[in-house]
């Protein structure tokens, strides 16, 4: 494992990728209570879709959001070097329904520790650069899809049809292509097959020895 020895001082930027519903937003989400919303936030990647306010709904619905060119990784890579200068941030709102940024924002304080997650955190060199501490989440493609379908029509707005056509189409394409090789970037990998609890237990672990 190789941590950046300039890690000993905050902010420390964590990130957690892995394949979409792997369950990296509940881990981030679990270990930003662990250490409390006055000490860390999360920011997630599908905050920084691409603005497709141009094209019609049926044109976005058909583009390819599992590749590294859906993300704006300019305003993403900007917002995190803002949080690192203890710069607030207008965090972009998407709109998963319509496939669009919304027209609200919400205001993010710097915290001493940053959980950045996404699909294709480490597939982007620079981003890689910004990260301390990058935490990669193995889970089997089954699982996978299974709560990548739960979520997105509970919380989403999605049907079956379409989550399970996105899926064939370009999510398990872009996982093999793009986010399975960029495991090897990450100092950690988790296979969660002790559970969520031990996770964070293991992730905690190797952030105090960069924090103490």
């Amino acid at each position: 494992m190789s941590i950046k020895p300039s890690t000993k001082q905050t902010p420390l930027v964590i990130g957690i990728s892995g394949g979409s519903g792997s369950g990296k937003t509940m881990i981030a989400e679990k270990l930003k209570n662990e250490y409390g919303e006055k000490l860390a936030l999360v920011i997630n990647q599908d905050a920084y879709y691409k603005d497709l306010s141009h094209m019609d709904f049926d044109k976005r619905c058909n583009q390819n959001f599992d590749h590294p060119d859906a993300i704006d990784f300019d305003l993403f890579i900007f917002h995190i070097k803002q949080l690192i200068n203890k710069q607030a941030i207008d965090l972009p709102i998407y709109d998963f329904s319509k496939h669009l940024r919304s027209k609200e924002i919400m205001s993010i304080k710097p915290q001493p520790i940053i959980i950045i997650d996404g699909t294709l955190i480490f597939t982007h060199a620079e981003l890689n650069q910004i990260i301390n501490l990058k935490i990669f989440i193995n889970i089997p493609d089954d699982q996978r899809f299974a709560y990548r379908m739960q979520r997105d029509t509970k919380e989403r707005g999605r049907t079956v049809e379409s989550v399970t056509k996105q899926y064939s189409k370009s999510v398990r394409p872009m996982y093999d292509e793009f986010i399975f090789p960029s495991m090897k970037n990450a100092d950690l990998i988790i296979d969660n097959k002790k559970g969520y609890a031990q996770s964070i237990v293991s992730i905690k672990n190797e952030i105090n020895k960069i924090l103490i």
